[in-house]
């Protein structure tokens, strides 16, 4: 309970009901805010950033002009620019009624995220304003995207460049999950703390570690990830790798089972591996019922990854882009799909297997002091809870 009687009005700038792996960066954080608050005059304000129109209450003009496209059709076109211009530095969207506002992770630097869905009207438009009138807005544990053969070097001089330095400027605090990002930010002169992703938070709220069995967790996506970034990653190369070291796996005794972040990734094990159980979790307790027990993990999500690592559960990430680097932020091996061959991946687990109750005890030590990281970058913002 806090000692102001008044709701701590929180706003979320996330996902939802899209990804659960932004679920648990979400929850992770919050995890932090309730252990220094409490739950009880706590009030969220969560938008959806893939809705940014969202971020304005249900009567608010822009809401409605941006909702199915109104404000493009070629009859109204004439009313963006002045609306963009004038409507915005009137305030009133969600975020002004909130004390404090926590972008929650994910991406936020790639090529071309100048473009994104919420640059203009969340970042520049709402955020950056709230900043100027002394709204606390942070940046928590975001990440960098970039074709792991195509990371660059600098943001000087970039096309994103500006929409880059107006995030940093806007954001009282920014944190970063990978050492690219941090990287980067500091070819522009900003200095950003990296804190492994709040994702590995997020378990313990709703499952304990356990004593591992031979369950082995895996999570296969075609061609190993979201995107190929124009790398000519070989999908139907990437199935017969994972073909052959399940193989391998049945073979030492080991019981795989599938754990899907979506129905498309259920429905493509089930075709390749029909034999196998599979898990789509309705949600985040039951997803983390699933993994718990488990001895290890391979995953091409990298959040899968970061989550078993909060339970204690080490794993082997492959992917195609610089989100690898925020599993090696943890300690655990991040592979290139192109690199990661049977044998490469069969080392990698024995090194897991050989090492797995120090490793264990590791990766829970890693989530205590993570816990705590966070708890100081978010306890200057939060009211002072009661003793």
């Amino acid at each position: 309970m806090t000692s102001n009687h008044k709701p701590f009005r929180l706003g979320l700038l996330t996902t939802l009901n899209t990804n659960i792996g932004d679920d648990f960066i979400r929850e992770g954080l919050l995890s932090v805010v309730r252990d220094l608050i409490g739950s009880d005059h706590l009030k969220c304000e969560a938008v959806n950033k893939h809705k940014p129109n969202t971020v304005y209450p249900v009567w608010h003009p822009i809401r409605h002009l941006y909702a199915k496209g109104i404000i493009q059709r070629p009859k109204l076109r004439f009313l963006r620019k002045p609306i963009e211009r004038w409507v915005p530095p009137l305030g009133f969207s969600r975020f002004h009624n909130c004390d404090l506002i926590l972008q929650c992770g994910t991406p936020i630097l790639w090529e071309g995220c100048r473009n994104s869905e919420w640059a203009i009207l969340i970042w520049r438009d709402v955020l950056a304003q709230l900043q100027r009138i002394r709204r606390p807005v942070l940046n928590l544990g975001g990440g960098s995207c970039y074709g792991w053969e195509k990371l660059p070097t600098t943001l000087l001089g970039s096309e994103d460049e500006e929409f880059v330095r107006l995030m940093l400027n806007a954001a009282s605090v920014t944190t970063v999950r990978d050492r690219l990002s941090q990287q980067l930010f500091a070819t522009l002169g900003f200095q950003t703390p990296r804190i492994c992703c709040p994702a590995i938070l997020a378990g313990q709220a709703f499952a304990k570690p356990a004593v591992a069995t031979r369950k082995v967790v895996l999570n296969y996506m075609k061609g190993g990830g979201h995107f190929d970034f124009g790398q000519s990653i070989n999908a139907q190369e990437w199935e017969e790798t994972m073909r052959s070291f399940i193989i391998r796996l049945k073979q030492d005794g080991w019981e795989p089972v599938f754990l899907a972040h979506n129905q498309q990734e259920e429905k493509l094990a089930a075709r390749i591996w029909p034999d196998l159980p599979r898990v789509c979790p309705a949600g985040i307790a039951e997803y983390f019922e699933v993994v718990r027990q488990a001895a290890f993990g391979v995953f091409n999500r990298m959040h899968a990854s970061v989550a078993a690592a909060g339970l204690g559960v080490p794993s082997v990430a492959i992917g195609n882009d610089s989100r690898n680097l925020m599993v090696e932020a943890l300690g655990l091996p991040a592979l290139y799909t192109k690199d990661a061959t049977v044998g490469r991946l069969w080392d990698s687990i024995q090194s897991l297997i050989s090492n797995h109750d120090a490793e264990s005890r590791r990766l829970l030590e890693l989530r205590h002091k993570t816990f705590e990281q966070y708890k100081e970058i978010l306890r200057p913002y939060l009211p002072a809870a009661d003793a």
